[in-house]
């Protein structure tokens, strides 16, 4: 059978198929466990951050492929994820909270790959199987935050009311505490501040010449505001995680 192309056809397809074989090589290296280390709040990383991460791991003896600092950060690779996890543990005890120290994958394209440009195919979170997330939400802060509104509250219910005290305070994590000037004014508050806020518990106590009003969250209270810090929480994860999984594609 005649050809029916001219030759510099065939060669032009032979040289885009060897070409896109070449760059599709670096999928074909997979990826190395690995661990990434920034700077956290303005802290930056070093090479005196290099050695301490090189000293730590050294002293517990876990070998590692690779460790290089560029571009601000530092890039730790192991040869499987058991050791990337204990590594990760005995640097971020190492480095303090200086330190951002997060799992990673590295890409182990060869050097001469990357010298031409090519790279392996990021892959988004839906084609990598997920992705799980243990999530711990920080109580303390809330409730003092919301234990500081309350007390705002306090003070503004009583100016409206006229009823003069001396002071309004956190008692305890989940509580305030009111001081008033006499018994009269601390029934007064009790009365005031009772009707107002049906979801808290209130205690007086006038010993001693000291007149304390003391309103702590009832547990169905609480329990709405571990809630609700949950779920603001998950809502913030889950923006953040789309955003990411779109620049990915």
């Amino acid at each position: 059978m005649l050809n029916r192309y001219p030759l510099w056809k065939y060669l032009m397809v032979i040289f885009a198929i060897a070409a896109a074989a070449l760059y599709a090589l670096p999928n074909l290296y997979g990826e190395d466990p690995a661990i990434q280390i920034t700077g956290a709040r303005g802290a930056s990383v070093d090479m005196s951050t290099l050695d301490t991460v090189t000293k730590a791991l050294d002293e517990e003896q876990l070998s590692r492929k690779s460790i290089a600092l560029e571009n601000g950060s530092i890039l730790v690779r192991f040869t499987d994820t058991d050791t990337q996890i204990s590594a990760r543990d005995i640097i971020s005890e190492a480095l303090g909270k200086d330190s951002i120290v997060a799992l990673n994958l590295a890409p182990a394209t060869p050097d001469w790959l990357e010298s031409i440009g090519a790279a392996p195919m990021k892959l988004g979170l839906d084609l990598r199987g997920g992705v799980h997330f243990l999530m711990e939400v920080d109580m303390d802060a809330a409730m003092e935050k919301l234990v500081g509104q309350q007390e705002e509250g306090f003070r503004s219910d009583l100016r409206e009311e006229r009823i003069r005290y001396r002071s309004i305070r956190p008692a305890g994590k989940d509580g305030v505490e009111v001081l008033l000037r006499n018994a009269e004014q601390l029934a007064e508050a009790k009365t005031v501040l009772e009707a107002k806020y049906p979801d808290m518990d209130f205690f007086d106590s006038d010993s001693n010449g000291r007149f304390a009003l003391v309103a702590r969250f009832k547990e169905t209270r609480l329990q709405e505001i571990r809630n609700y810090a949950v779920e603001q929480n998950i809502t913030i994860l889950r923006n953040r995680v789309n955003e990411l999984g779109v620049a990915e594609h």
